[in-house]
């Protein structure tokens, strides 16, 4: 059954869950499973066996995403920007002064743009960068056109 814990008593070690139907259950601290101390309105989950509830745990939550990456050492590592955009970033803006030549430049650097989108994709949770591949790819279209005109 689910339910969610209405209040416990450090001291005398027992509580009372509220069901999801609305009726209370008694429980003692020897019947808690779940993580830490069992506090007020803690989502809970539990069998019944002569009208008390007994193997109380927390009530299982759906897997989150790890919001930070830990090193071997134990470090939180922080997101890198990848090497590729910022190769892309640099030819683009590059190719502005390359003349007649802007187009073949411009043409490398989105082919870097697209290595780097590409490379942050394969490992999101180490790389960022699509922003940049994404502002590479506006400059070298804008110089490709620029170019062709002047």
């Amino acid at each position: 059954m689910d339910g969610r814990l209405s209040h416990f008593d450090d001291e005398a070690q027992l509580g009372e869950i509220e069901s999801s139907d609305g009726k209370r259950y008694p429980f003692d601290f020897s019947q808690w499973r779940g993580r830490g101390l069992p506090s007020a309105g803690t989502p809970v989950r539990f069998e019944l066996r002569d009208g008390r509830a007994i193997q109380v745990f927390n009530h299982p939550e759906a897997q989150r995403r790890a919001s930070t990456i830990r090193g071997v050492d134990g470090k939180t590592r922080r997101k890198v920007l990848s090497h590729w955009a910022l190769a892309a970033f640099v030819v683009a803006v590059a190719g502005a002064s390359a003349g007649r030549y802007a187009p073949v430049v411009e043409a490398v650097a989105i082919v870097l743009a697209w290595l780097g989108l590409r490379h942050v994709h394969r490992e999101p949770q180490r790389l960022t960068g699509q922003w940049l591949n994404g502002i590479a790819i506006v400059v070298a279209v804008g110089v490709t056109l620029w170019s062709q005109w002047w």
